[in-house]
């Protein structure tokens, strides 16, 4: 199968890294393709960028989504999924629905780990219009940016670890690491705090293989 991900940015500078990070969680078989914007914000995680790229992401997917089996949206806001959904007759995943379907399997108690801005409450947003309010216990972020968390990758994942084991002390059982610039470091953060962590692309692309295996797609879908 063939996997498209769009990261909802306008610059191509985490497209190669990216597509190495979700080919590694892949099935054999499985191929995985990451694009960017033509044009837009170099992040989201403000209201005005998460309003900006939606439109853009939207044309994007319709205009490459014929060879692809399954479309991922590379951010934990989930932009524009719900939007594909109603037009395409595939699977559309977002990381954040996807890692709190996860998580709610092995936890009613789970802490989102994120950037420390805007997102959070924009975060809060998306786990209420889900229905996870009632699992979700707890969502914090680090003192980075989503632009500043490969700066210094040991840094990042010490803070992380940090609000994580914090997070765990307020009563969490599962952390799951609220932004797709976190994917690639669950394990470490697992090893490190000793209870699970949900990688946010890593359930992304298996929910996606999943639903394509399954045959499952949206039943608003018309194309």
């Amino acid at each position: 199968m063939k996997i498209l991900v769009v990261n909802p940015v306008g610059h191509s500078k985490w497209d190669e890294q990216d597509r190495r990070l979700y080919s590694l969680f892949a099935s054999p078989g499985t191929e995985v393709d990451v694009v960017s914007l033509p044009r837009g914000p170099p992040s989201v995680e403000n209201p005005k960028s998460h309003a900006e790229v939606i439109p853009l992401i939207f044309d994007r997917v319709l205009e490459l989504h014929n060879s692809y089996d399954a479309i991922i949206v590379n951010c934990f806001l989930d932009p524009a999924v719900d939007l594909l959904r109603g037009v395409l007759k595939k699977p559309v995943v977002g990381p954040c629905e996807s890692s709190l379907a996860i998580a709610s399997i092995l936890s009613r108690r789970i802490a989102i780990v994120s950037v420390g801005n805007e997102a959070l409450w924009m975060i809060e947003d998306r786990v209420r219009q889900l229905g996870y309010r009632d699992y979700v216990v707890s969502i914090r972020g680090i003192e980075l940016t989503v632009l500043q968390l490969d700066e210094e990758p040991e840094k990042t994942k010490e803070m992380v670890i940090k609000v994580s084991r914090e997070s765990i002390d307020s009563g969490a059982e599962v952390i799951v690491l609220g932004c797709t610039g976190l994917a690639g470091i669950a394990e470490a953060v697992r090893n490190a705090i000793g209870r699970p962590v949900i990688d946010p692309a890593g359930a992304a692309l298996k929910m996606a293989e999943a639903m394509v295996k399954l045959g499952l797609y949206s039943p608003r879908g018309k194309r």
